[in-house]
């Protein structure tokens, strides 16, 4: 589709009006770029010419020029006419693809919705699939916001004829608004910023279409694009740039994409002339034949270019060397596979092969009065449409979630049981004393043995494992029964998951990182990630201590969790009630991305487990990695029209590379022993090694039973005592599903179990409390054994 208008009517010499060969240059270039970007997305290429702006530009001087010449009801059909058929023949293809896939497969994530499927008729909400498909329709955000300036294009340009070049104020002012806003922590649809930015470019489409650039010396043109340069270089320098993505930022994007137009346009007549000679015109003329298919199918070209290069491991140069190979060639297959549909929308001659040139035009054949209206009564119905798209977007908060997923997990299950059952004592409850009889004679491995095997099987428990640990490295462990998945006995080493426990890793992060001045408890996170889950109305301390009122969740993945997290409100007014939320450690995972710029698990092996050398632990992306990533960046639900979580210029998450390969993540995706976790519960609880002792005296801070005595990623274990208007225990720790970790601060020993194939309930919890007070007695005042 070469850069000409539709429906033109000859010139007196009874040619076609000819077409801007400039104009089809610059969309051939915008298409190359986009391929080269959706193929690597390396940061550095979203500086290297702003491909969307450019082709929304052409798009926008064609538009206008179209209905400067002909009616508009004939230019919404013939616009419409190539932009859906093509995009019908796609989603015929991609959509059978997906509902297939969903139906043969195990699929992780969302299958095909079907209210998602009439914005594949007429695009007037963003095309979505299902999660598998994601890189088919990812990139169809394009045809929607294409199809609203199509829509609003005859009223914007009757308003262009009587104000000129300051019309591009309103979108201008709409994109500072929106900016405003998400920096104070507001939500705002993308969809709307996207509208307003590139509506920006179709308005200077408009004034190039009018004659206004021409009047414009090339000096002054070449001023504009140093002075817009200045301000790109200057936003991306001074502002939050997430990933250092151009596309992340509508400033950024903005200023960038006026900095290579007026570029362009300062070197208009060079690069004018440079189309026409013979070879690169039939190039421009043989890729804008085929640019709607070429755009729509290089999807194609990733989806096979991921499956060959990134499913199973390859060698880095053999990524970048074969990557772009892979998606130019299954794109030009494609092209000879569907192009000729482009043919058929355009009603031009069907040829198979792309070619350089227009062919001859096809006569339109008479049509019935009713067939000639249909396209101008959808188009008429349009603006109503997009209203109601954004309201199906905006309003619908029922979270997708079963009723099973849309729970508490049995940790946070405990942790009530816990608190309903406390006991708050006048005065510190009276422990056993140390037999000072024994105080040299360690205690042999055996005595601890048959306790343990005694207190296992008085509880019926098919397998467990224990340690103890005290803050002077002495240690032991042991292993009791079988492992309930397997019948094998059960190894004192096995690694299991150790759930909730996790939490009080996440909780380490966040704390060390306000210990080094990077992290604010008290300030709203959307300081931090904004734009979702309600991140501007409570606090980092609100989600460690679950009094967010994020809703709970049950083994649901991050990016499904905090899509329903999204549009579910708020169960209470954050600060004054507890709801034990995965999602809120989630968002506190996001937290730690953003300001550390690693990855979750990253930062835990860089500043955890690998100096407190825990060798055994890791999370469960490393060991049982799925095929599909499932942080929150990869629902795009969550994510804008660049690909990134959904942020513009301030503080955001960052960096396109964060994935997360597993299910539970920031709130309970980690995998352990008994050993390391003990060891653990020294270093963070006694020594400092993690934190410091004044963000330990803050973490064992514990509030109300209305807040279930919630610390700071850790819990009392009761009795308690108040002491100076302070609750004070003389254990604390934090439940697993399927166990428990403790520390004792009186004795300095920690203590942690876990029972095979069990979920934690009260029975479970008195049956913990009795093996710790047991062990614990013991063990007082004696070596452990060597």
């Amino acid at each position: 589709m070469s850069a000409q208008p539709d429906a033109a009517p000859p010139t007196a010499a009874g040619r076609k009006s000819p077409h801007n060969q400039f104009l089809d240059l610059v969309r051939t270039v915008a298409i190359i770029r986009v391929l080269a970007w959706h193929t690597y997305g390396f940061a550095w290429l979203s500086y290297l010419i702003a491909s969307m702006p450019a082709m929304f530009f052409v798009a926008g001087s064609l538009m206008a020029h179209s209905l400067e010449r002909t009616s508009v009801r004939k230019v919404l059909y013939a616009r419409f006419r190539r932009l859906l058929i093509p995009l019908w023949a796609f989603g015929f293809v991609v959509l059978s693809g997906m509902i297939l896939h969903s139906a043969t497969e195990a699929e992780l994530g969302l299958p095909v919705r079907w209210e998602q499927v009439p914005w594949w008729i007429f695009p007037l909400w963003d095309p979505q699939g299902s999660d598998w498909g994601i890189t088919f329709w990812a990139v169809l955000w394009y045809m929607r916001c294409l199809t609203w300036l199509i829509l609003l294009s005859p009223i914007l340009l009757w308003l262009f004829k009587r104000f000129s070049i300051v019309l591009i104020g309103v979108p201008l002012g709409a994109l500072a608004v929106f900016e405003m806003r998400s920096r104070s922590g507001h939500a705002v649809a993308w969809q709307f910023e996207d509208l307003a930015l590139f509506g920006i470019f179709w308005l200077l489409g408009f004034a190039y279409n009018a004659g206004d650039f021409a009047q414009m010396s090339t000096r002054l043109r070449a001023l504009a694009t140093v002075a817009f340069a200045a301000g790109a270089a200057i936003w991306v320098i001074t502002q939050d740039v997430p990933g250092m993505v151009v596309n992340a930022s509508y400033p950024a994007h903005l200023l960038v994409g006026l900095t290579w137009l007026m570029a362009a346009l300062t070197f208009e007549r060079l690069l004018n002339r440079f189309a026409l000679r013979a070879g690169p015109a039939r190039f421009i003329a043989w890729v804008n034949d085929r640019i709607f298919t070429i755009y729509l199918w290089h999807a194609a070209g990733l989806f096979v270019m991921y499956e060959l290069l990134w499913v199973e491991d390859r060698p880095t140069w053999v990524r970048h060397a074969f990557a772009l190979p892979i998606v130019l060639v299954v794109t030009f297959v494609c092209m000879l596979a569907f192009g000729w549909v482009e043919d058929l929308a355009a009603r031009r001659e069907v040829h198979l092969a792309p070619r350089a040139g227009d062919g001859p035009v096809v006569a339109a054949r008479t049509r019935p009065a009713w067939a000639r209206a249909i396209m101008p009564g959808v188009a008429g119905l349009g603006v109503l449409a997009m209203l109601a798209g954004f309201l199906t977007e905006r309003f619908d908060n029922a979270p997708s979630l079963s009723a099973s997923a849309v729970a508490i997990p049995p940790s946070g299950v405990g942790i009530a049981l816990r608190a309903e059952s406390a006991v708050i004592l006048e005065k510190p409850p009276e422990t056993a004393p140390a037999d000072t009889t024994q105080a040299a004679i360690p205690v042999s491995a055996a005595e601890l043995q048959a306790l343990f095997d005694s207190w296992r099987a008085a509880n019926n428990l098919p397998g467990a494992t224990v340690a103890l640990r005290r803050a002077d490295g002495s240690a032991w462990a042991a292993a009791s029964g079988v492992d309930a998945s397997t019948g094998a006995p059960i190894a004192v080493g096995r690694v299991y998951p150790t759930a909730s426990v996790t939490k009080t890793f996440t909780a380490a992060l966040i704390l060390q990182l306000v210990e080094e001045g990077k992290v604010d408890l008290d300030a709203k996170v959307s300081s931090y990630v904004r734009g979702i889950a309600h991140s501007d109305q409570y606090t980092v301390r609100h989600l460690i201590q679950h009094m967010s009122g994020l809703m709970a969740t049950d083994a649901v993945a991050p990016a499904e969790a905090l899509l329903a997290a999204s549009r579910t409100p708020l169960a209470f007014t954050p600060g004054t009630g507890f709801l034990y939320s995965s999602p809120g450690y989630y968002m506190l995972g996001l937290v730690i991305e953003k300001v550390t710029g690693v990855s979750y698990t990253q930062a835990l092996h860089e500043r955890l487990l690998d100096p407190l050398e825990l060798r055994g632990t890791l999370m469960d992306e490393e060991i049982s990695p799925l095929a599909e990533s499932t942080h929150a960046q990869a629902n795009p639900a969550l994510r804008s029209s660049s690909g990134v979580l959904r942020s513009s210029s301030g503080p955001a998450v960052t960096g396109v590379q964060m994935e997360y390969f597993g299910v539970l993540w920031s709130s309970a995706g980690l995998y352990s022993t008994v050993e390391d976790l003990a060891k653990w519960a020294v270093a963070f609880y006694a020594t400092d090694a993690v934190v410091n002792e004044a963000t330990r005296d803050r973490m064992t801070t514990f509030l109300g039973p209305e807040f279930q005595y919630a610390g700071l990623g850790t819990y009392p274990f009761c009795p308690c005592w108040i002491e100076d208007g302070r609750i004070l225990s003389d254990r604390w720790g934090h439940y697993g599903r399927s166990g428990v970790m403790e520390y004792d601060p009186s004795d300095q020993i920690a203590f942690t179990l876990y029972t095979s194939g069990t979920d934690i309930d009260e029975r479970l919890i008195v049956a913990y409390d009795e093996l710790s007070a047991r062990l614990r007695d013991l063990v007082r005042g004696r070596p452990l054994p060597n």
